[in-house]
């Protein structure tokens, strides 16, 4: 037998997950993907498409030899290569990210992130920790994940009363 919707969300709004959210004001790390896909700027394009083909994933972080970010690549990046490029598939990622990428920190308020990503108009900002090195990424679906739950627990409350 299959739930309600309405029954979906009071089960997944229950955890406690979704009252964290009401604790207090959220950090980037708090929502972050701390497990990120990244190549190297040597790598071609060919191998990112053949990546993608086989993973579900929009963002590609570009680092270099000792992890440092070097660029992003995202899934519109590879969608705009693939529509110009007739010889797509020997560029090498280093001609096609965007290189200095907007970052933000593990630190940082989530509000502060998202002004930012609406700001540039951009889905995603990889986290940089004060040492340089990479630590995750914040994207537009993680944002959207946070919001659920809020929303949830928001309508489980009223349903209740």
């Amino acid at each position: 037998m299959t739930q309600t919707l309405e029954q979906e969300a009071l089960q997944f709004s229950s955890r406690a997950d979704a009252s964290e959210i009401l604790a207090g004001p959220l950090r980037v790390a708090e929502l972050m993907t701390s497990e990120t896909t990244s190549m190297s700027a040597d790598q071609t394009f060919g191998e990112l498409v053949t990546m993608m083909a086989n993973r579900s994933f929009h963002h590609v972080l570009v680092i270099d030899g000792d992890k440092n970010l070097c660029g992003v690549i995202s899934d519109r990046d590879v969608l705009r290569v693939l529509a110009r490029s007739p010889q797509w598939h020997s560029k090498q990622l280093s001609e096609i990210m965007t290189q200095d990428p907007v970052t933000t920190t593990p630190d940082m308020l989530i509000s502060v992130a998202v002004r930012e990503m609406l700001a540039k108009r951009i889905s995603c900002l990889p986290v940089v920790a004060a040492d340089g090195m990479l630590c995750g990424i914040l994207t537009s679906t993680d944002l959207l994940k946070a919001l659920e739950r809020l929303q949830t627990l928001i309508e489980k409350r009223k349903i209740s009363t």
